[in-house]
């Protein structure tokens, strides 16, 4: 009876491994097995749609650096979610919304709670932010990105311009040649499209004015 049962066991061990393995090798967690470099680059979409999907800022990380050299529009915008996600910037802008919308048009609290929210980023990250707003000015030649991707790649570039300028504060009155003000121009701009979108839609754009209200912009 004991060797009935222990050979039981073997097996079932093996159709466990076994089904494991089929899952590694027959389903999207290949992926895992692989390196990610070393696949077509229909595949590599798949692995920046699958990494974006799990939230693991590391596969994140990995699938933006694939992906942001491609020419092709709609991966470009999926390289840019990538790299915004990667950096951490969605929690931070979600986290900063409620203190954005209580500010109630006030500059100083608006530029505050978004200094809190856009400070502690690293130089690696605050990089990935700028090629990731790049990716969206480049796209949007070709196709239209969401409005929600045009609120992230602006507010990623005032993170940019913020860490260029020393400070959130003073972004609104910037000149030519001033750190920072190239940065802010584009995500005024990015601003404009994502409110004629959400015009369009039949959203509300009151997160996007309060945002918007650092840098002094308004639709």
């Amino acid at each position: 009876m004991k060797r009935g049962r222990l050979w039981a066991a073997v097996i079932a061990g093996m159709l466990v491994i076994g089904s494991c393995e089929m899952v590694f090798t027959t389903s999207p967690l290949a992926f895992l097995q692989r390196d990610p470099s070393k696949l077509s680059a229909e595949q590599q979409v798949t692995f920046g749609r699958d990494a974006l999907a799990s939230g693991d800022r590391g596969q994140m990380t990995v699938a933006f650096e694939l992906l942001k050299g491609s020419d092709d529009p709609e991966v470009q915008l999926l390289a840019a979610e990538l790299g915004i996600a990667a950096a951490g910037l969605e929690p931070a802008v979600y986290g900063a919304l409620p203190d954005i919308l209580a500010a109630g048009g006030d500059q100083a609290a608006v530029q505050a709670a978004l200094e809190e929210a856009l400070d502690g980023f690293s130089e690696a990250e605050l990089a990935m932010m700028g090629e990731a707003a790049a990716l969206v000015a480049a796209a949007e030649g070709s196709v239209t990105p969401s409005s929600e991707q045009y609120v992230f790649a602006a507010v990623a570039l005032m993170a940019v311009a913020a860490d260029q300028h020393g400070s959130v504060a003073g972004l609104e009155g910037l000149s030519g040649g001033d750190p920072g003000y190239d940065e802010v121009e584009q995500a005024k701009a990015f601003l404009d499209s994502a409110f004629a979108g959400l015009q369009a839609d039949g959203e509300s754009t009151e997160h996007l004015e309060g945002i918007g209200e650092a840098i002094g912009w308004s639709p």
